[in-house]
């Protein structure tokens, strides 16, 4: 896991790359990935807002559908212990 800070800034991120990379772009094709970092960056403030805006028992209810697709669970790394 990234760092809780590093984690709520990455979208403010995204959004001031793009504008750097627009504003120092010497070719037209540059537009294309600058638009794909900004939609991303929007629909990361969405889910997130969208998420922190609901009820404790609206949240609750989301998760639980969320853990009862079936989906499989992420890949958890195991910790090697030296001696």
């Amino acid at each position: 896991m990234i760092p809780k800070p590093v984690y709520e800034l990455l979208p403010g991120v995204y959004v001031v790359g793009s504008i750097i990379a627009l504003a120092v772009a010497d070719h037209f094709i540059v537009v294309l990935p600058v638009a794909l970092l900004l939609s991303t960056a929007a629909y990361i403030i969405y889910l997130r807002y969208q998420f922190r805006h609901l009820t404790a028992r609206e949240r609750a209810v989301l998760m639980t559908q969320r853990f009862k697709s079936g989906a499989k669970p992420k890949y958890v790394r195991k910790r090697h212990h030296s001696f």
